[in-house]
């Protein structure tokens, strides 16, 4: 069944040797994922060299058939192993997570129908060297497939050579695509099955590959890690930038954010002062800052400016820690942080508070005027109305004395109206300073003015316990009154109305709640309902203009508090406003 055949035998030596490499190498460096990838590559190969050894071996065409698919399903098997390494080693795999999958995908169905179909390996042919196994059906595609994923992991290889400035990353990715071209070269092997009249020598690259790949991998990949190399690996990663100085300012360590940041290298900065990287004119230099730290320790946080190389400003938040032993100061490590995006964010929001600020005056100012000023013609309009009324009224017919009517309920809305936008934007512009309020006096003399109300409505208001606050009275007193006439005006057909003003204070906040048992709400137009002339009812039904709680919210808001409620329809609402308690001087 076997024979001695001397063309077995470099086949099987590499293929022993690639089983003992990839043990040795399992068994230190089983905690890379790249060392395991490694690994699972070079027993690949192994299988591949061992079942060439046992085709070329055999003395029948079974015999060495059984042996030819072990091999191509070991062959079928590589592209995944090699492109799955590639992405790895690149630090790409997160990224190429999903095609590395399909690609094991494929790998794996050819690899099946290699160990247990004739689909890749048929048959046999017979050669003065041994037998090997010539092309089946599936071959073109599994090719196909083999080369393209080639092609692939060299156009990522080559773009990733491209896109890293590091010089020692990119030696390291030019030799491991250097090792990969060199292997590239076993291919040969799959002519003798297309029918050329080659002998298998596959081998001989795979032993070269192996070789240098792995010099690189153990050179770059699996060094010892020591605290140094750790420290060093720290610093390098750090977004910030990081010097140590010695005690007189010059620069003795730096990290690669250094050079990212500010454009200089280790040749321009070692050595020198890092006072030369501040702006000029700058009095409070690092150097002459340095000890203060013995007495004040680590500053925090400065904001200074530092110069690119190229001449542009870049502002920077320092951070200072002294280095040294015991009383013995011998420099600092100082970590500058780029602030230029938190700077421009800074400024722009300035600019858009001032903006926001004089449009907010404006349209105050605007409100006021405007409302102030139509209280002239509207005057004019009720006055001449009355007048048309009391000395024509009775010349007029019926639709006459409907239409000054029309004109006289018009022009009391629009008085009512007026009124209240003259109150909302009073409530900015005329707002009174803030001084103690006893919550419980305003919220009855609230109940007093709206007596009369309360009485024809046969309601019920009751006044809780309320805190004492630091606000503008006046405006206070307008809030309640709002939300007590709210109250009243909402209320249940048949069932008497009951209003409760209540209220307390903790931990510097007051919360005063109004609590009704009206017509309530859908408490989706909660903070709708705040909103200036919104009115959920209409006119015909609930008298008002519709910014009663507008003005309540603009109250609240310029206290510092806020204003919410919550309803259910058919049994209330509950409006709640949180306030400080006092203000800050």
């Amino acid at each position: 069944m076997y024979h001695s055949n001397p063309n077995a035998l470099p086949w099987a030596i590499v293929g022993a040797a690639l089983f003992v490499l990839a043990g040795v190498i399992f068994a230190k460096q089983r905690a890379s994922r790249v060392a395991v990838l490694f690994c699972a590559m070079i027993v690949l190969v192994g299988v591949w060299f061992a079942g060439f050894a046992g085709m070329l071996l055999a003395t029948d065409a079974d015999a060495a058939r059984v042996w030819g698919r072990v091999a191509l399903a070991a062959v079928c098997l590589l592209p995944a192993s090699i492109y799955d390494f590639t992405a790895t080693a690149l630090r790409l795999y997160s990224a190429r997570r999903t095609l590395v999958q399909l690609v094991w995908v494929i790998a794996g169905a050819f690899a099946a129908l290699s160990a247990f179909t004739g689909a890749l390996v048929p048959g046999m042919t017979a050669h003065a060297w041994g037998f090997y196994p010539y092309a089946g059906s599936a071959t073109a595609p599994f090719l196909i497939f083999f080369f393209a994923v080639l092609v692939v992991q060299v156009i990522e290889g080559v773009r990733e050579y491209r896109r890293t400035e590091d010089a020692k990353r990119k030696r390291r990715v030019g030799k491991l695509m250097l090792s990969f071209g060199v292997v590239y070269f076993a291919a040969i092997d799959f002519l003798p099955m297309l029918g050329a009249p080659t002998r298998p020598m596959g081998y001989i690259p795979v032993i070269a590959f192996v070789v240098f790949a792995w010099s690189t991998i153990a050179r770059h990949r699996f060094q010892p890690i020591t605290a140094a190399r750790a420290a060093r690996q720290i610093l390098d990663t750090m977004a910030d930038a990081l010097f140590v100085i010695d005690a007189s300012g010059c620069i003795r360590v730096t990290n690669g954010a250094v050079r990212s940041l500010f454009g200089y290298t280790d040749a321009d900065l070692l050595g020198r002062s890092i006072d030369e990287l501040e702006s000029a004119g700058s009095d409070r230099t690092i150097s002459r800052t340095l000890h203060e730290l013995s007495q004040r320790g680590p500053i925090r946080d400065q904001e200074r400016v530092f110069r690119h190389r190229d001449g542009r400003t870049i502002d920077v938040s320092v951070s200072l820690s002294p280095v040294g032993e015991r009383e013995a100061q011998e420099g600092a490590v100082v970590i500058a942080r780029d602030i230029r995006e938190r700077k421009r964010a800074e400024a722009e929001l300035r600019a858009t508070l001032t903006q926001l600020e004089q449009s907010n005056r404006e349209l105050e100012d605007f409100a006021y005027v405007a409302s102030h000023d139509l209280q002239e013609p509207l005057r004019k309009i009720q006055a001449f109305g009355d007048l048309l009324k009391t000395k024509h009224g009775a010349a007029l017919d019926a639709q006459g004395r409907d239409y000054i009517e029309r004109m006289q309920a018009a022009a009391k809305r629009m008085q009512v109206l007026i009124n209240d936008l003259l109150s909302f934007s009073r409530v900015t512009t005329k707002g009174q300073p803030f001084v103690p309020v006893d919550l419980g006096a305003i919220a009855r003399e609230v109940a007093h003015d709206l007596e009369l109300r309360t009485h024809e409505a046969g309601a019920e208001m009751i006044i809780g316990e309320l805190p004492a606050i630091e606000a503008d009275p006046l405006q206070m007193r307008q809030l309640l009154q709002n939300l007590a006439s709210n109250a009243l005006k909402f209320h249940r057909p048949g069932v008497p109305p009951r209003v409760e003003i209540r209220g307390d204070a903790s931990d510097g906040r007051a919360e005063i709640t109004v609590s009704d048992n009206g017509i309530g709400f859908d408490e989706k137009y909660a903070d709708r309902i705040f909103t200036m002339f919104e009115r959920l009812h209409a006119r015909s039904r609930y008298e008002g203009t519709g910014i009663g709680l507008a003005i309540c919210r603009k109250i609240a808001h310029r206290h510092g508090g806020e204003i919410r409620a919550r309803s259910t329809p058919g049994e209330g609402s509950t409006f709640t406003v949180t306030l400080p308690a006092r203000h800050a001087e």
